[in-house]
């Protein structure tokens, strides 16, 4: 009697970059990132919400290449790492108040500086997952880009796309330590725009390597909206560059552009 045919084993997934970084050198450790947000003040129950809502929403779209590694890992068939749930829930946003700014006043921002010094007490006792070269804010532009464009953000969303919920990027570090007339100088921008969908699946492993912050920032316009001087925001010189922080690589409207004048 000929034997049943056995089934395939399903193939493992191939983790991603994220997992690969958390193994090697978080493993069993919180990782994540630290966001600064404007602070409630008073008593306003539907701010409360808002706010709380907001909060959410900046979450899901952070941890959305969780939710594409799944329905990738689904779509193949594969089985997903046996660690990837684990690292996945060792994932932290470390939420930080800004007690400057009120959360009833949408207009209000808080200055880099103060940022600073208040992400440089706090850098002690995190871990070193969340312990970064840069740490972010919710200013109020950004929470804005969140209200109007994560709605139509999910999994399956294209990168590079002119619009997309955002928060604001500030350096730990004012300046990037290199002498002016050094050539990659002028790539240093302190305060930048990342895509929120990108922070696990690219940023993380990038800072996590060490990379200079000019190289990542060379391709990305500095961000002016906690500059207090705004005749200085008018000086910068931002032709070419992108609005918008997706990856340390080119742009696909940089690479077309490129390609246009090498072929003229």
């Amino acid at each position: 009697m000929a034997e049943a045919p056995t089934s395939a084993k399903p193939r493992a997934f191939s983790p991603p970059n994220w997992l690969r970084t958390w193994r090697k050198h978080f493993n069993g450790q919180p990782w994540g990132f630290v966001i600064f947000r404007t602070a409630r003040q008073g008593n306003d129950d539907d701010n409360d919400e808002r706010r709380a809502n907001i909060e959410e929403v900046i979450r899901r779209v952070i941890e959305l290449p969780f939710a594409r590694d799944v329905a990738q890992a689904r779509k193949e068939g594969a089985v997903l790492p046996d660690d990837f749930h684990e690292a996945r829930a060792k994932f932290e946003i470390r939420w930080v108040d800004d007690v400057s700014t009120d959360f009833n006043t949408p207009t209000t921002a808080s200055d880099e500086d103060s940022l600073r010094v208040k992400y440089a007490t706090l850098r002690p006792d995190l871990d070193p997952g969340l312990n970064w070269e840069v740490f972010f804010y919710a200013s109020p532009e950004a929470v804005e880009s969140f209200e109007k464009e994560a709605p139509t953000t999910d999994e399956n969303s294209s990168l590079w796309r002119a619009q997309a919920p955002y928060l604001l990027a500030v350096t730990a570090a004012a300046d990037s330590g290199l002498e002016e007339e050094h050539d990659e100088a002028p790539w240093f921008k302190p305060v930048f725009k990342v895509a929120a969908e990108v922070l696990v699946e690219s940023l993380f492993d990038i800072l996590n390597m060490g990379t200079p912050l000019q190289r990542i920032t060379r391709h990305v316009k500095r961000a002016t909206e906690l500059d207090k001087k705004p005749e200085q925001a008018e000086q910068l010189q931002t032709e070419g560059l992108d609005d918008i922080w997706w990856s340390m690589h080119p742009s696909p409207e940089r690479l077309r552009r490129r390609r246009k004048i090498n072929s003229d």
